[in-house]
């Protein structure tokens, strides 16, 4: 049985090596960056934030 994942999470942002907050995860080719068209930096020009994806255990996360 394999745990699904519960929603975006929000955490601060880290020094050093991007990884995982709920398996650790820190191997760069698993964890997956993309555009987060819920989060609006700016409205003109349009910017959007960035959030990851664990290629491990399927947790998404975006940093502050």
């Amino acid at each position: 049985m394999s745990e699904e994942p519960e929603g975006i999470l929000e955490i601060e942002k880290t020094e050093g090596r991007r990884r995982c907050p709920r398996c650790n995860n820190e191997n760069k080719l698993m964890i997956h960056e993309s555009t987060d068209k819920e989060n609006i930096i700016m409205d003109y020009p349009r910017v959007y934030g960035k959030k990851f994806k664990c290629g491990q255990c399927g947790q998404e996360w975006r940093e502050k």
